[in-house]
């Protein structure tokens, strides 16, 4: 639940970034970089989940999302891929 919610936090602070803050988040590297800043989970280990656009649908033009595989393992059933995203946009 906390990787899911800091996910959600990181993605939502992005996209208000894109908006209204175009001097740290001047470019699509630039506002993944600073998801990836705001995100306080589980290690996500040398990947960066996520992803920019500004090509939105109507009333959302900045969107940020993020897809990670969680890997979750219970003794004696196994090892669990657990797909996790976080969408978030801005005007």
């Amino acid at each position: 639940m906390w990787i899911v919610g800091s996910l959600h936090f990181a993605a939502e602070s992005a996209a208000r970034c894109a908006s209204a803050n175009t001097t740290t988040c001047s470019s699509a590297s630039a506002i993944q970089s600073y998801a990836l800043n705001q995100y306080h989970g589980e290690s996500l280990g040398a990947t960066n989940p996520f992803t920019y656009s500004s090509t939105g649908a109507t009333g959302c033009k900045n969107i940020v999302s993020a897809s990670y595989t969680y890997s979750l393992y219970i003794p004696f059933f196994g090892t669990y891929a657990l797909p996790l995203a976080a969408t978030a946009c801005f005007p």
